[in-house]
Formats: C-alpha cells, structure tokens, sequence
C-alpha cells in the first residue's frame, strides 16, 4: 500500500511539473496577445501594469510558481540523501520566487518608453532581485543533479539540458556587447527552464525507468 502511494504521487508530480512547464513557457502567448512589447521587450514587460491581458500572464506564472512548489513538496519524501533534498529546496525556491516575481510587476515598459531611475521604482528592484535569484535556484538544481547523474543513467539527457545552459550564456554575452534582438535569447533561457521544470521528476524515477532516457 505504501509503495502504491509512493508511485501516485511520482506520477502526480510528474503531470503537475508538465503543467507547470507549460504555463511557464507562456511568452509565445505573448506574440498573439500583446505584439508591441513581445517584438522588442522582455518578457516581464507583458506583465507591466496598464499592459492588455497583463493579468493573464501574471496568473500563468503565479500558477506555474504553486505547482513547482506542489511538485517538490510531493517529491521531498522520495528524495533519499542531502543532494535530492537540497535540489527539491532550490526547486521550491524558483517555484517562490517566480510566484513573488509576478505579484510585483513593472510599473515601466523600458522597451517602449524612457522609464524613470530604479530609485524611483523599489518593486522594479524586488522584482529583479526575485527573478535573478530564481533563476540561480533554477540553475544549481539543474547543476546538481546533472553532476549526479553523470556517470548513471540519464546522463546524456543532463548533458544535453547543461549545453543547452552554456548555450544560453554564449547568446547572453553575444548580445551584451554587440545590439540585436536580446529578448529573443530570453524566450530561449525561459523555454530550456520550463523543459528542465518537466523533465526534474523524472530524475527521482527508479533507476530501471532512468536507463529508458538514454536508449
């Protein structure tokens, strides 16, 4: 009866952080609903107060943000050793701080106007410092379990999702120094976080299941 319960709530948790993927991964969305800013701006700035459907954004990721936590919460009894248990810590953080992140919204769209110095906007700074240090949470769990897993099953799978990151950073220090279209290489950093989101669970699976990822 245990190990039947232990067995619903991995599949829980993996339907839940495959809705969460989803719903994280909203900027597309954002190109149907709200072109002006998702042409040039990132994707906070869909959820910049006085923007059209700004609260449907805000919900998605307020929604994304309780089922991360759902799924680490689900996941922590089956976690075995310190390692699992500080992932599922940085993943419940990213799960926080995203919720956080978007019950404090910009009050400027930087992309379509002149927006006022950051001491003139505090929550513009909260915000920040929430998506910034859920992003590092994100990260190091990501980190964590690919250096797990290196040498076990799965480990192509984490390889794969690791290049993804250091893709992300050659793209990040590309744009930094030479102008160009820097919102796009967030939409890439947003989707590779929401497949790390639902691909997470499956690196608590049993190691008989973990061995299919490689075939």
């Amino acid at each position: 009866m245990f190990y039947i319960r232990k067995v619903k709530k991995f599949w829980a948790s993996l339907v839940l952080a495959a809705f969460a993927g989803v719903i994280y991964c909203s900027w597309p969305l954002g190109y149907l609903l709200n072109p002006a800013v998702s042409r040039r701006g990132l994707a906070s700035e869909l959820e910049a107060l006085h923007q059209p459907y700004n609260w449907l954004f805000i919900l998605l990721d307020v929604l994304s943000g309780l089922l991360v936590t759902a799924v680490a919460l689900l996941l922590w009894r089956r976690s075995r050793d310190k390692l699992h248990k500080i992932v599922l810590v940085n993943f419940a953080l990213f799960g926080i701080l995203t919720l956080i992140d978007a019950l404090l919204p910009m009050s400027c769209d930087p992309s379509l106007k002149v927006c006022p110095g950051l001491s003139h906007q505090p929550l513009l700074v909260l915000h920040g410092i929430a998506s910034i240090v859920a992003s590092v949470c994100l990260f190091v769990s990501a980190v964590l379990v690919w250096w797990a897993k290196r040498q076990y099953a799965a480990s192509l799978l984490m390889s794969t999702l690791m290049a993804g990151w250091a893709l992300f950073g050659i793209f990040s220090v590309y744009f930094f120094f030479e102008p160009g279209p820097g919102y796009l290489a967030q939409h890439y950093y947003i989707t590779l976080c929401s497949v790390w989101v639902m691909v997470l669970p499956l690196m608590f699976a049993p190691k008989t299941q973990l061995a299919k990822l490689n075939a």
